[in-house]
């Protein structure tokens, strides 16, 4: 049966070819960009990744700064771009189980070396919590079912879903 998430490459993806890199990888372990599209972000994708990103914005609260660090990571820290995706995977695991394994955890440092965030992120918290920025970690990948949902959804316009 075929499974679906969303995936999203994060602007730290668009340096020193490592876009082709990651999506070679996931394609190399079996799950397949559906659709996608390279969007700069500019105000109206800024208010997309607002609501994208609400929940954490509401759990962190304003001592983390979520959405400034959001802010000043795509208007002041390198590469403005993203890529949304729909992924789709036809294996035996639960595809959010399997995708989050093979991404890594958030914090690279922290990420398994063979994973994506461990293999093409040296960033930290610590190092992106001194620089007011939100930590370079090359990709989302949504945390359950119910998340991979409503991210589609958010993102339908600019999927052609």
């Amino acid at each position: 049966m075929k499974q679906y998430t969303y995936m999203m490459l994060k602007p730290d993806a668009f340096v020193d070819g490592k876009k082709e890199k990651v999506i070679q990888e996931l394609e190399k372990y079996g799950l397949h960009v559906e659709s996608s599209c390279l969007l700069e972000v500019d105000m109206e994708v800024m208010k997309i990744l607002l609501d994208h990103y609400q929940q954490v914005i509401d759990e962190k609260g304003a001592e983390i700064d979520f959405t400034g660090k959001l802010f000043y990571t795509f208007y002041y820290n390198g590469p403005k771009y993203i890529m949304p995706m729909k992924i789709s995977y036809e294996g035996d695991e639960d595809i959010i189980t399997y995708s989050r394994r093979l991404v890594g955890k958030t914090n690279p440092v922290q990420a398994d070396p063979d994973s994506i965030r461990g293999h093409f992120s040296q960033d930290s918290y610590v190092k992106a919590d001194q620089e007011h920025r939100l930590v370079n970690n090359i990709i989302h990948a949504s945390d359950s079912h119910e998340s991979a949902n409503r991210e589609l959804h958010i993102w339908e316009k600019f999927l052609n879903l």
